[in-house]
């Protein structure tokens, strides 16, 4: 059994989820904080109170009354072998409502189409889907009868009498795949093939909160049920081990390969009939019992992934398995492990709400569900594998990652792994406005920015940050000019949907030719230096470079740069660096352009932060106007 089809109403922050779709595989969730996630697994479980969504559409004024009924959508899917084996296990007698249909005499049920319709629904292919709405868990008869799409009938029952009890047609099997319609008789509606489907289904589905349990020691018995909370969790691991112990090994082995300093798990009797869970972290063959340590006195995310690990390894029948937040609880290399272990058990559905790029690049999903909270409500979409795909070949393009990208609230893109580092600062310290949810970020190749690929490149930008996505939406982007004529300019800034901006000087480094700074960086890091640069000698140094025209891209004449500002604008400023490295610290220090030009912004912002006001206002302007 898996949760196939899904639909939220009036719960919590969702007034209405929209139809979510799921797959027997991995399904993950994803959202910020307060998107919704945690309600949804709540109603995933099945189990669930009425908690009203409250907002202005809901609550228009003080004085309104808002529907107190919570309520939900879903759709079961059976396999046809596992659907037969519960009606032998559990659902005998086989109990459905009869077809009502209202005339002019009134009310009629029809229990040869009600059966007709059963067993169609049977034979219709290897996979049965039950449709329901559900009210919440404060009700009594908890489907919603008059809405559920029940394949074999039941519309709008009429109750017979005072006590509550239906008319029912009890259906026998015959033979491996033969069904009878047997009598008609009188039965409450919790009796029935739905019910009690539905009652398998709660069984069926576990959900792992994100909170830390302490799950070390509990009362000794033969139960092999992990309870909702875990609390448990002794009791069945001593009775695996006692009754199969060649799984358990198993057990221990993938223990270890999440957390390998971790050789074995053992349990152990304790005082008042109880047992305990300890962990060997000497290997066991030392004999040293006296080394291991209680669970209770361990890391608590151990005991969240025994638990986890139990019921995955020994559901004897499918199971929807919602794990909360794994990343609260867990190491992001555990995590990934633990992601990786749970693929090898496929005929389990999971459905994981993260915020964590490792889980979801791990997992591989074959549906993502998106949560974003807007005027007060939460909003639903379904990003499915295909999509996921193509948004990674996109990635992999433009050369970056998804943990580079996911969570952050909008990207600038720059130049390169430079401006990456350094605009972030010149923001804070600067410009004096907080990255906040801005990510920034160095595009792949700017070079195709230039060429025929330009359009195609600003075009994948922009499926990054469009529609449906993991990925959070462009605000611009911002390059060095790189001495290109201004008509070359205006051209890339027409082919980007986005804005795209360029540094009045030639590359970013042109802005970091200040003696002081230059001087400061270098007697930093020249440790075998004999005597301090002083700020003098690199002005006297950059000032011959500028009378002899060192440095200066083809085409531009020294004369006419002889002044200071232009020159500074216009000089190939990485190369004019690593020669002044390298005349002031012959080989012992070059001139790192990642390090060294994030050092003299650092000595910049701290001491000159003027220098740097012009980027700073280019910075500013590209997010204040996108925010």
């Amino acid at each position: 059994m898996y949760i196939s089809k899904f639909q939220l109403f009036n719960y919590k922050s969702f007034l209405d989820s929209g139809l979510l779709e799921f797959t027997p595989g991995i399904n993950i969730v994803v959202g910020q904080n307060n998107a919704g996630k945690t309600a949804l697994l709540e109603a995933l479980t099945l189990i669930f109170t009425d908690v009203p969504h409250r907002s202005l559409k809901t609550l228009p004024s003080i004085s309104s009354n808002a529907n107190s009924k919570s309520k939900l959508n879903i759709n079961l899917t059976f396999d046809k072998q596992e659907l037969c084996s519960l009606i032998d296990s559990y659902l005998l007698p086989l109990l459905i409502l009869p077809v009502y249909t209202q005339d002019e005499d009134g009310v009629t049920h029809d229990a040869e189409i009600a059966f007709e319709l059963f067993t169609e629904w049977l034979k219709t292919s290897d996979l049965v889907e039950l449709n329901l709405s559900l009210f919440s868990a404060n009700y009594a008869e908890r489907i919603d009868l008059e809405n559920s799409e029940l394949a074999f009938g039941i519309y709008r029952p009429a109750l017979l009498n005072s006590n509550g009890r239906y008319l029912s047609i009890n259906i026998k099997r015959t033979s491996e795949d033969v069904f009878n319609l047997y009598q008609t008789i009188q039965t409450q509606i919790t009796d029935t093939i739905v019910y009690k489907l539905l009652n398998v289904s709660y069984q069926r589905i576990y959900r792992f909160y994100a909170e830390r349990l302490n799950l070390g020691i509990c009362s000794f018995g033969s139960n092999f049920d992990l309870q909702p909370n875990a609390s448990n969790l002794a009791e069945v691991l001593n009775s695996l081990q006692g009754v199969n112990p060649i799984r358990f090994d198993r057990f221990n082995q993938y223990v270890s390969i999440i957390f390998p300093h971790i050789k074995r798990i053992t349990l152990q009797p304790r005082n008042n009939n109880q047992v305990e869970i300890m962990v060997w972290t000497v290997d066991p063959e030392t004999e040293r019992a006296d080394l291991a340590i209680s669970l209770s006195s361990c890391g608590t995310g151990i005991g969240q992934v025994l638990a986890i690990l139990y019921v995955v390894m020994n559901s004897p029948e499918p199971r929807t398995i919602i794990i909360d937040e794994p990343q609260s609880f867990l190491h992001p290399g555990a995590a990934r492990k633990l992601i990786e272990i749970l693929k090898d058990f496929p005929q389990h559905q999971y459905i994981i709400a993260t915020h964590s790029s490792t889980i979801i690049s791990a997992a591989n999903p074959d549906k993502i569900v998106m949560l974003k909270y807007e005027n007060c409500e939460t909003k639903a979409s379904v990003i499915d594998a295909k999509e996921t795909t193509e948004q990674r070949i996109l990635l992999a393009e433009v050369g970056v990652s998804l943990s580079d990208v996911f969570g952050a609230d909008n990207i600038l893109w720059v130049e390169g792994p430079t401006e990456e580092r350094c605009f972030p600062l010149i923001l804070q310290k600067v410009a004096k406005i907080p990255l906040r949810g801005t990510n920034i970020l160095a595009v792949k190749n700017t070079g195709d920015f230039d060429g025929k690929r330009a359009e195609l490149i600003f075009d994948i930008y922009d499926k990054l940050s469009g529609g449906t996505s993991l990925f959070p939406p462009a605000i611009g982007f911002l390059f060095d000019s790189e001495g290109k004529p201004k008509s070359k300019l205006d051209d890339l800034k027409k082919r980007s949907k986005r804005p795209v901006e360029f540094l009045p000087r030639r590359m970013y480094e042109n802005y970091l030719l200040h003696p002081e700074a230059i001087a400061s960086v270098i007697n930093e890091d020249d440790e075998y230096r004999e005597h301090p640069l002083t700020s003098q000698e690199v002005e006297e140094w950059l000032n011959q470079q500028r009378q002899q025209g060192s440095c200066l891209p083809k085409g531009i004449e020294v004369q006419g740069v002889l002044e200071k500002d232009e020159w500074e604008r216009k000089v190939d400023a990485a190369n004019l660096l690593k020669n002044l490295f390298s005349h002031f610290c012959e080989t012992r220090l070059e001139f790192s352009k990642t390090k060294h030009s994030f050092k003299l912004t650092q000595y910049l912002a701290d001491n000159d932060p003027d220098y740097l006001s012009e980027i700073a206002e280019l910075l500013k302007t590209i997010i204040s106007s996108q925010k």
